[in-house]
């Protein structure tokens, strides 16, 4: 309360031309600050989406042409693929070396246990699978064995088509 009397009594000592100069310049350096942390960075940022709009319309475009694209492709690489059968299955597994415990084939689902099987050699397989019948992974449940590099395996996969 003190200093505000002071700065009071300061102001009403000077002359009328000092408190009009000090006033410019208090207007002066507000003003110059307002532009500095408000209009020029809002000109900035106004610029600079002026600039990339172009190549973001470009990208935007290009996404929704590849997006188009994958939808056909994704269509007719699934009606392609010929529906999973049990011989199939077999056949691959066999080539392999793998020997399966069960396995049931049935609505584009494959089951299967294996007591004793390399994990390289069936993870090539599940690899395998997913490139010549689109099998994706539903469930697998491993079980490490006192042999290295030896697993117990219950899989589940299931056919990507068109309806799923």
């Amino acid at each position: 309360m003190e200093t505000l009397n002071n700065l009071r009594d300061d102001w009403n000592k000077r002359e009328l031309r000092e408190r009009r100069i000090l006033i410019g310049v208090a207007v002066l350096v507000v003003a110059s600050l307002l532009y500095l942390f408000g209009i020029q960075p809002a000109q900035s940022n106004i610029k600079d989406l002026e600039n990339s709009t172009p190549a973001l319309k470009l990208q935007a475009a290009t996404m929704a042409n590849m997006a188009a694209q994958y939808g056909t492709l994704s269509k007719t690489m699934a009606e392609n693929i010929p529906p999973v059968t049990r011989e199939a299955i077999e056949s691959t597994l066999t080539r392999r070396n793998i020997k399966t415990q069960s396995l049931t084939v049935s609505n584009d689902i494959v089951r299967f246990q294996v007591n004793v099987v390399a994990y390289a050699n069936l993870m090539e397989w599940i690899l395998e699978m997913q490139k010549a019948a689109r099998l994706g992974v539903d469930e697998v449940k491993l079980t490490s064995l006192a042999e290295p590099g030896q697993v117990g395996a219950v899989i589940t996969l299931r056919q990507q088509r068109a309806g799923n």
